[in-house]
C-alpha cells in the first residue's frame, strides 16, 4: 500500500506544482490589485516568481535525490535554504533588488519568508 500512494503521489506532483504556481500568480495578482503602482506590481512579481522558481529548481536538482537516499539532515536543508536564495537573488532583476532594499530593507530578510513559506507549500502539495 505504501508503494502505490508514493507513485500515485509521485505521479501527481507535476500537476499539483503547475496548479501551486497558478494559485501563487493568482495571489500575487490579487494583492497587487490593491497596488496602485506597476512597478511595484512588477517587482513584487518578480520576486514571486524568482522564489517559486528557484525552490521549484533546489527541489529537483538537491532535495528529491537526498530524500530518496533518506539524508536529508539539517545540514542539507541549510544547503538546501542557501541553494534556493542564491538561485532567487540571481533571478531577479536590478530593479527589483533596488525596490525591495529601499521599500523593505534588507534582500535577504524579505526573500527568507517567501522561500520558507514557498518551501512549506511545495512540501505540504507533495
Amino acid at each position: 500500500m505504501n508503494e502505490f500512494l508514493k507513485v500515485a503521489l509521485t505521479a501527481c506532483i507535476p500537476a499539483i506544482t503547475v496548479i501551486f504556481g497558478w494559485g501563487l500568480n493568482k495571489g500575487v495578482s490579487i494583492a497587487n490589485g490593491y497596488i496602485n503602482n506597476k512597478f511595484a506590481q512588477t517587482c513584487l512579481q518578480n520576486a514571486a516568481n524568482a522564489v517559486f522558481n528557484a525552490v521549484q529548481y533546489v527541489n529537483q536538482t538537491y532535495v528529491d535525490a537526498l530524500k530518496e537516499q533518506d539524508k536529508f539532515d539539517e545540514d542539507a536543508q541549510r544547503i538546501a535554504y542557501n541553494r534556493a536564495l542564491t538561485a532567487a537573488k540571481k533571478a531577479l532583476t536590478q530593479e527589483t533588488i533596488t525596490f525591495i532594499k529601499e521599500t523593505f530593507g534588507d534582500l535577504d530578510s524579505y526573500l527568507k519568508p517567501m522561500i520558507e513559506a514557498q518551501v512549506r507549500s511545495q512540501k505540504t502539495s507533495m
